[in-house]
């Protein structure tokens, strides 16, 4: 025992010396990492990969390269014998095809006419049900397959955002919180547009409004507003008022929330037309997931008392972490599907080690060549994301076509009353 240590230190200095030591020594790491652009470039992408993207199969594809006759990208010819892709050349082809009539209007993942935008939050206060993870593989994977997609990280840790390499809390860019927040009463300043706010990412199709740990005011001002009134849109309608004004840019936005119920998420939660509720196939988590319900029930409830009841087009549960392997698991997600019936999803997110080596470079398994793993785990990862994204995208097809009817009918109805009235 004599040889432990007492001397004491001081907290906050600390805590400020390990935060600047764990920074210095992550940025130096990236760059490294990232040498010598300093800067992540997304790769390419292979004739299995791309046709997959496509929906088509391989054979199918590759008979359609070589009957292009110039009408639409081939990619590039590596190595001799390696045909790879742009992301960009991804989209073009799938415009040829669509113009061409080899892809049906129903399947196109670009929004047409009166077809509303899907907005999707994923959300769970319990931390390490692979959120953040589940989002951003979403997002990436969706833009892949040619929707355009916001992201929105609602993180003050702002993980999403690291991964995408935008960091207001170092390059001074815009945050979400510019958006959000509220007119100063003493400088006259109010919240940017979300247009200024926004980012470009160097992941094809994939915009993201990025996060800070400046968003914590947010709670702070909406806690003020109640008592002073500091104008504008009340808390929870803030964020369907940003993205409103960004909406014909995108067919998909993808929010990324941190494990508590902040005034932020809950304004995500009224501006969202999806929710994807990632859990981990435990006992625990699943007692944890029925008090934090119970919560987020009550809490939207006493805010649609001032409101509107808030609808979804679906609430789905995606089971993550998953290991086919693991008795206590597979009988927790069967307990899980009994109870929820179809609100689970039928594909689960498998726990792999893919997606820890991935991370370790600060990328995810979208950015990384197939060969820099085991080519069966990646595999078997990958197909559970296209599994889990063709479930979602699907529902996300339903509710477009479904409120494009809806307007059909509504303007058909205003055309009726038009013609009675004259």
């Amino acid at each position: 025992m004599g040889n432990i240590s007492q001397e004491q230190v001081h907290g906050s200095e600390a805590l400020a010396g390990y935060s600047d030591k764990i920074s210095e020594a992550l940025d130096t790491h990236l760059s490294y990492l990232l040498a010598p652009e300093e800067r992540k470039m997304l790769r390419r992408f292979s004739v299995r990969e791309v046709a997959r993207f496509l929906k088509l199969n391989e054979n199918t594809f590759r008979h359609y390269i070589k009957n292009a006759d110039g009408r639409m990208p081939i990619g590039e010819l590596v190595g001799g014998n390696r045909r790879m892709f742009k992301a960009e050349d991804i989209d073009n082809i799938r415009q040829f095809l669509f113009n061409d009539g080899k892809i049906a209007p129903e399947a196109y993942p670009r929004r047409q006419g009166d077809q509303k935008l899907n907005v999707l939050c994923t959300f769970n206060l319990k931390g390490g049900v692979s959120k953040t993870s589940s989002a951003i593989l979403v997002a990436q994977l969706l833009g892949l397959r040619g929707h355009r997609v916001l992201c929105i990280d609602l993180d003050p840790q702002a993980s999403m955002s690291d991964i995408f390499q935008v960091r207001p809390d170092i390059d001074g860019s815009p945050s979400i919180y510019e958006a959000l927040r509220y007119n100063d009463p003493e400088t006259g300043s109010g919240p940017k547009s979300m247009r200024d706010v926004i980012q470009k990412t160097y992941f094809h199709n994939v915009d993201i409004a990025a996060s800070e740990m400046m968003l914590t005011e947010f709670e702070y001002e909406t806690a003020i507003s109640f008592k002073t009134g500091m104008g504008g849109e009340p808390f929870h309608r803030r964020m369907s008022a940003a993205i409103a004004s960004v909406e014909a840019d995108y067919d998909v936005v993808v929010f990324d929330t941190p494990p508590q119920l902040s005034f932020s998420v809950i304004s995500a939660l009224f501006a969202s037309t999806g929710l994807i509720i990632p859990l981990n196939a435990s006992m625990l988590d699943s007692m944890s997931l029925g008090k934090f319900l119970g919560m987020a029930g009550d809490l939207m409830k006493a805010v649609e008392g001032s409101s509107r009841k808030k609808d979804y087009d679906f609430i789905r549960f995606l089971i993550t972490r998953f290991e086919p392997t693991d008795s206590p698991q597979v009988q927790m997600a069967g307990f899980l599907r009994t109870i929820f019936s179809g609100a689970v999803l039928k594909q689960e997110f498998l726990k792999s080690t893919v997606i820890s080596d991935a991370s370790n470079s600060n990328n995810t398994v979208m950015e990384l060549e197939p060969s820099s793993f085991t080519r069966k785990s990646y595999d078997r990862l990958m197909d559970s994301v296209e599994l889990i994204v063709d479930e979602l995208e699907e529902l996300c097809f339903a509710a477009r076509h479904r409120s494009a009817r809806e307007a059909a009918a509504e303007n058909s109805h205003s055309d009726d009353n038009a013609r009675r009235a004259s």
